[in-house]
């Protein structure tokens, strides 16, 4: 069975072609804009608020395609002026690095709502949830954001272990209008 980043990838590819703009809204190591730039898209925007983690991150990413931004990602409406096919986000913290720093309920959402304005129609956007002890609210709260979207407008779906309370899950947005 393929992991949730794995499957998150699998749920974005039908909507990443040359002409493609992605976000990695939480960069990391940059697993996710690796994928996006190994799919030939033509712009990644990638957010990360740890300036250790950035440096590092950028410097091993070598693609023109690539614009790095040192920002949080809720603040991704001043950078990206352009309907976005496909955006991505891990929550929690970054592997390997300060466990201390990590997404919180307040910025998590508030990048949500405007991740959703810029997804063109029929655009994708997976949200990867690590439900640690802490990360329980953020999920709580981005569930219950979610719950409130027109049906009509977006469609969500989300894919989880069923044998395992806090195993990390997917939820996959497609915007329909």
């Amino acid at each position: 069975m393929k992991s949730i980043v794995d499957q998150s990838h699998d749920f974005l590819k039908d909507v990443l072609h040359k002409g493609a703009i992605c976000i990695d809204a939480t960069l990391g190591w940059g697993k996710d804009t690796d994928f996006f730039l190994k799919n030939n898209v033509r712009k990644v925007y990638g957010f990360e608020i740890q300036q250790v983690v950035f440096e590092q991150t950028v410097s091993n990413i070598k693609d023109s395609h690539f614009v790095p931004v040192f920002d949080g990602h809720q603040n991704m409406d001043a950078y990206v002026k352009e309907e976005v096919d496909a955006i991505i986000f891990n929550f929690g913290y970054c592997p390997g690095f300060d466990s201390q720093v990590k997404t919180n309920p307040k910025t998590s959402l508030e990048a949500i709502e405007k991740a959703l304005y810029l997804l063109k129609k029929k655009g994708r956007m997976a949200l990867v949830i690590y439900p640690h002890e802490e990360g329980r609210e953020e999920s709580k709260a981005i569930e219950m954001y979610l719950k409130k979207l027109d049906s009509h407008a977006f469609y969500i779906e989300k894919r989880t272990q069923l044998n395992h309370d806090h195993s990390p899950y997917l939820i996959g947005i497609e915007k329909l209008k």
